[in-house]
């Protein structure tokens, strides 16, 4: 997926209301800075990450629950090499939304990520 998909998808997901454009924002802006750890325009298996997250944040905007990823799962991907470097990616992602993200939303966004970056290595 590059920038110009990614914004296609965005499109898609602001045009039938499904995220909000603040989420659409926010979104681009993490895949920008992914981008620019991985030294990638096209960052491979990224589709599921950058969907994930937009509806995410718009669920979270409209005061939805956000159920936690499978405790099993979730500890196998914090045994990864990538998942520190998946955490910096997720503190962006909190900075840019100006507020701490519910645990199990982390949780889910840890293994994203971390899924994204063992398919990308090669990122510093």
């Amino acid at each position: 997926m590059d920038l110009n998909q990614l914004q296609e998808r965005m499109d898609i997901l602001l045009s039938s209301s499904v995220v909000s454009t603040i989420a659409a924002d926010i979104t681009t802006l993490a895949f920008m800075h992914l981008q620019s750890h991985l030294k990638k325009d096209a960052i491979e298996g990224a589709e599921m990450l950058f969907t994930h997250l937009p509806t995410a944040l718009t669920r979270i905007e409209n005061g939805e629950q956000v159920e936690a990823p499978h405790p099993a799962l979730l500890d196998e991907v914090k045994q990864s090499p990538e998942a520190s470097t998946a955490m910096k990616e997720i503190d962006f992602v909190q900075q840019q939304w100006k507020n701490q993200l519910p645990q199990e939303e982390i949780d889910f966004l840890l293994i994203h990520y971390t899924n994204v970056l063992q398919i990308n290595k090669g990122g510093n």
